[in-house]
């Protein structure tokens, strides 16, 4: 019995470590993520804008680009473009379109933080950690649909902003093997980021289970 006793308080002693130490590794990261939330803002904002976008040519032409020393095979796919210009609403894309993921990795770790405080007081079914879990569910879906989005419109309003080429039209000399480049501005959901978006889901789901175990809890205490 005694010994039973024994082995019920170093369970117990070794749960609140492990939810310590998971708690502090929580807010370590989170103050890690605003960080570099920040970081990566201010780069954006005062270091020069570089983008991707297809580089596109007229029929049966190629662009002129080689070396000059031995022998070469050049693919041709996209083109890096940089650029020191204002690009406030290219800069503002950018800048959300990887903030998001930022901020769900911040969010995740507040989360994580809120559950370890329901088990350290034995209720870890409660409508704080349900609502985190939704929250966090819709936040991934979120960051799923339109990061990837952002991002590419930040590329076409960089690309409309310094006046670059998008359509064989708008190439001055066609006929002389000039080559433009393709952005794009509209929302696609073949490019969203389908395996997050899942994720979202699955949060989503998981706060519904919560909130099944939040009303069996709260049916419990109140037998007791």
């Amino acid at each position: 019995m005694k010994l039973e006793s024994t082995t019920q308080k170093l369970g117990h002693i070794g749960g609140r470590v492990f939810l310590a130490t998971t708690t502090t590794i929580a807010a370590i990261a989170g103050l890690l993520g605003l960080m570099y939330l920040a970081m990566f803002t201010e780069y954006r904002y005062t270091r020069d804008f570089a983008f991707e976008a297809s580089i596109a040519v007229p029929l049966d032409t190629v662009p002129n680009i080689h070396g000059t020393i031995g022998e070469s095979t050049v693919r041709y796919s996209t083109v890096l473009i940089e650029s020191n210009e204002a690009l406030l609403g290219a800069r503002t894309a950018a800048a959300v379109s990887e903030g998001l993921y930022f901020l769900l990795f911040i969010f995740g770790c507040i989360s994580v933080i809120l559950i370890c405080r329901r088990l350290w007081k034995n209720k870890p079914f409660t409508v704080l950690a349900q609502w985190s879990l939704m929250g966090l569910g819709t936040l991934a879906a979120v960051t799923a649909l339109l990061s990837p989005w952002l991002k590419d419109l930040s590329s076409h309003l960089a690309a409309v902003a310094l006046g670059f080429p998008n359509n064989g039209q708008n190439v001055q000399d066609y006929s002389g093997g000039s080559s433009w480049i393709t952005t794009f501005a509209e929302f696609s959901f073949q490019d969203a980021n389908h395996a997050l978006l899942a994720l979202g889901i699955v949060l989503v789901l998981l706060s519904l289970i919560f909130r099944r175990g939040t009303a069996m809890q709260d049916d419990a205490d109140g037998l007791v």
